[in-house]
């Protein structure tokens, strides 16, 4: 098979312009953080803010950096700095390089640049599905939630989490597509691969709201960038059922076998280095999340039976959870040592809970500008818990009633090979 394309043969003008905008612009989108570690400063707060003022109004400054979203503000308004660098780019390329009747040598180097980047995402969150840890078990809280309160993005979340061999299943799926775009060989059916997966993934996010609809949306992008060269051959087999020739692509070949065996050791040992450092960051992030998920001797769902102010300020208003009131509906000792406290108005306050089995105490703090809280608990009963003790320079006590867990239908329902009549509740 030969090694190289006829460098004679001219792209079309519309290919030459499609391919020198997407390469830049997906370049310039998956390396934009890699650009952020690499130049001092931060620039990119300087180019958003501009743009904020250009496009939003004229006193804009940034509000929310990009932290748990990937859809702020802050991200459509780098996307526009990206497409106006990508454009200069584009400009510059051409002036010097407008002679050029095909870009094969580049189209190369800059699809395996964005080959491996996709490969590396795969494996990322292939991996923390494989070995779970993206999608932890629903908790107590969110298992006694009502369905109608559960935000898209929960219930998506608490569909992941609740089927653990989906999960997998989804992983492994990811982790096939990656694997096959390690390879020259096998790059196309990777791929195509990537897409179906990621078509799968951006839907979610796109109806449940889930907050990563860029990210997605460009590695969809990505996968669909790569099968280019083969979207000719792709229609004429699949479309017109006609016979199709081998890809005849370009690729680096080299004259001295030393050379050669210099770049397939380099390429296999970067695949090995990275395959062992993303699978033995997926162990060590499950051992880390079984520890923080471990079941503490309180665990448990409780239901505020009664409450008792035995002493303290008598003309505050006691209405949210981060004080102790009537208003208390049900605290959760959740799994990894959380607890959270749920009142009838629906809101939500969470801590880090620290119990002494031998003195019988509970200890936590709400927020680092409110106190420590110290309580005494005793169970009289198996389903009873009571404490006793100072909130917030409140002496109260609680009497709280266990919720027995086993009665949610989601945790005990199982698998079922045979079910002669459906259960769909």
């Amino acid at each position: 098979m030969p090694a190289f394309t006829d460098n004679n043969k001219p792209w079309p003008l519309i290919r030459l312009l499609l391919f020198r905008f997407f390469a830049t612009y997906l370049l310039l989108y998956h390396f934009s953080d890699l650009s952020r570690m690499i130049l001092s400063g931060n620039w990119w707060d300087t180019a958003v803010t501009w743009a904020g003022k250009l496009l939003i109004r004229r006193s804009y400054e940034i509000e929310y950096w990009p932290a748990g979203s990937g859809d702020t503000t802050f991200n459509y308004l780098q996307l526009f700095c990206l497409l106006i660098l990508t454009l200069i780019i584009n400009c510059i390329w051409w002036a010097i390089d407008h002679k050029r009747k095909n870009d094969d040598k580049a189209q190369y180097w800059i699809m395996t640049l964005l080959r491996y980047q996709l490969v590396y995402v795969m494996f990322v969150y292939g991996i923390v599905k494989v070995i779970p840890s993206q999608f932890p078990f629903p908790l107590l809280y969110k298992l006694d939630q009502p369905f109608g309160e559960s935000s898209p993005m929960g219930l998506a979340w608490t569909f992941m989490g609740a089927s653990p061999g989906y999960t997998i299943f989804s992983g492994i799926a990811e982790c096939i597509a990656g694997l096959f775009l390690l390879f020259r060989r096998t790059r196309l059916f990777g791929a195509l691969l990537c897409m179906i997966v990621m078509g799968n993934v951006m839907a979610l996010n796109f109806f449940y709201d889930i907050c990563v609809k860029l990210f997605s949306t460009h590695l969809f992008i990505s996968a669909l960038f790569l099968i280019t060269p083969d979207l000719s051959r792709m229609g004429r087999f699949f479309f017109l059922h006609q016979p199709v020739e081998h890809a005849n692509l370009y690729r680096p070949m080299y004259r001295k076998k030393w050379l050669r065996y210099v770049h397939i050791g380099t390429k296999y040992s970067v695949i090995t280095g990275l395959l062992y450092y993303l699978v033995a960051t997926g162990f060590y992030q499950h051992r880390f999340q079984q520890k923080s998920t471990s079941i503490g001797p309180l665990y448990g769902s409780y239901e505020v039976v009664s409450y008792n102010r035995i002493s303290g300020p008598a003309d505050s208003k006691l209405l949210h959870p981060t004080t102790p009131s009537p208003q208390w509906k049900n605290i959760y000792f959740e799994k990894g040592n959380m607890l959270l406290i749920k009142d009838t108005t629906g809101d939500i306050a969470g801590a880090n809970v620290v119990i002494d089995t031998l003195l019988h105490k509970v200890n936590w703090r709400m927020d680092k500008d409110s106190d420590s809280t110290r309580m005494q608990y005793t169970i009289p009963q198996g389903n009873q818990l009571v404490l006793q003790g100072h909130i917030a320079g409140y002496s109260v006590q609680l009497t709280l009633r266990k919720k027995d867990t086993d009665h949610y239908l989601l945790v005990n329902r199982g698998f079922h090979w045979v079910n002669e009549v459906g259960l769909n509740k």
